[in-house]
Order: C-alpha cells, then structure tokens, then sequence
C-alpha cells in the first residue's frame, strides 16, 4: 500500500508562520536532528529561519501545515550564491513521502532564485531517510564532522556536509 501524500507546496504566507512555529518547537523537542536547544526564542529563530525574508515554503496537506523548508544563502557575500536549505516534517506526517517531495521543491525553486548549488551544513549521520532522501536527489557527501552532533538518548555521533551543483 502506497503511504505517500500529495501536499500541495507553496510559498508561506505570514498566516502560516504560527502553525511553522509550532512544528518547529515540537522537532526542536525531540532533541534528535536539529543543533538548536529548549532555550531558542521564537524571536531568535525568527530572526533567522522562520521569516518571509527568507525563501520558505510550506507543504500543506488538508488545510493543515504538515512540512516547511527554508532556502537561503549559505554563506554570505562571496558565499551567497551557494543555497543553504533546512527540511522539517511534522512527526504525524513522516514517512509519507513529504520530505522528498520539499527537497525536490526546494532544488527547483534554488535554481529559479539563481542560486549555483546547494549544500546542507549538519546532516546528523542517523538520520538515515534524510540522508537517502539527498543521495537519490544528488546531493554528494562532501566532509564528516567526527562527533559533531550530541543526540539525546545516544550521545556524540557524526554530522555530515552535503552539497550538489543546481
């Protein structure tokens, strides 16, 4: 049996950034993919990744918000035209195909915005489908940071760098 779904990915609109934030604070929760800590305001964050400043899009699956990314520049000035993009799924949702379905729209919309290539920072080396996910969408592994990521429950564990020309 098929468990994909279909959302429907579309820019966010200053209505979704709530139902964003909550998504967000729940993953953040888990303690298990994400460097941020219980201490991150929703100031702080919006500041740098839930704002409309940023490229972000959300994928909306029966009225409701099950998924969101971020692009944005990677780096700054001489740096800003390589895409730096962040994935989340609400946990109801994963598994079903989401997650692949932002990162194809986000390469598209990365190229369309003019960006070179795409790189993803901090790939917890446990999180197996993430890693699937940007290997079937040719995102090479390009560097390991040995124990570069604690993750409740487990410890110290590797944290990869991802990267693809657009």
């Amino acid at each position: 049996m098929d468990s994909t779904v279909k959302p429907a990915i579309r820019p966010a609109t200053h209505e979704d950034l709530d139902a964003v934030w909550r998504m967000w604070k729940a993953i953040m929760a888990q303690k298990i993919y994400y460097p941020y800590d219980e201490s991150y305001t929703r100031e702080q964050i919006e500041a740098s990744w839930i704002n409309l400043d940023n490229l972000i899009c959300v994928a909306e699956t029966d009225g409701q918000v099950t998924g969101a990314y971020i692009v944005k520049p990677n780096q700054p000035g001489y740096g800003s035209h390589v895409a730096n993009a962040a994935y989340m799924v609400d946990t109801a949702y994963r598994g079903k195909g989401i997650g692949k379905q932002l990162c194809a729209h986000s390469v598209e919309a990365a190229k369309a915005a003019g960006y070179r290539a795409m790189q993803f920072n901090l790939v917890v080396s446990t999180n197996t489908a993430a890693i699937r996910a940007w290997e079937a969408f040719g995102f090479n592994r390009i560097g390991v940071v040995p124990e570069g990521f604690f993750q409740e429950g487990v410890g110290y564990v590797d944290a990869y760098i991802f990267h693809r020309f657009l």
